[in-house]
């Protein structure tokens, strides 16, 4: 249990996500207000802040299979927004696309370094103590 804990901590998680999310629904929010005009310039920096979300998830990946997997699941979810007519362009779904390769092979390198013991988890007691 101790093992499983250690690798699936939730909390280095939250950086990824938030910005996914801020990034996704902030462009939601604001595609179709009455200032969508004046908006327009600011739906080219969506792909910028998929990326630095995905950035984030990968860093955090270093410390447990979490982060990618929740940014992996969110970027599915997220995926249905770029759909025809949805309130991001297209080229969104690629940039999505990207950043779920790039997580997935984030975890398939932290459960290599798990396996042949290169990750040492943080979660442990040395000394006993609870």
């Amino acid at each position: 249990m101790e093992h499983v804990t250690a690798n699936l901590r939730p909390g280095p998680a939250i950086p990824g996500v938030l910005v996914l999310l801020m990034t996704i629904m902030f462009t939601i929010v604001t595609r179709g207000g009455p200032d969508a005009g004046e908006t327009s310039w600011m739906i080219l920096l969506v792909p910028v802040g998929i990326l630095a979300s995905c950035g984030l998830a990968i860093a955090a990946g270093f410390c447990s299979f979490f982060p990618q997997l929740a940014w992996i699941a969110l970027a599915t979810w997220a995926l249905r927004f770029t759909a025809a007519g949805g309130p991001l362009p297209a080229y969104n779904r690629y940039v999505l696309i990207a950043g779920m390769v790039a997580a997935a092979a984030m975890i398939g390198l932290q459960f290599w370094r798990v396996r042949t013991g290169k990750f040492v988890p943080t979660i442990r007691d040395p000394e006993g103590h609870e």
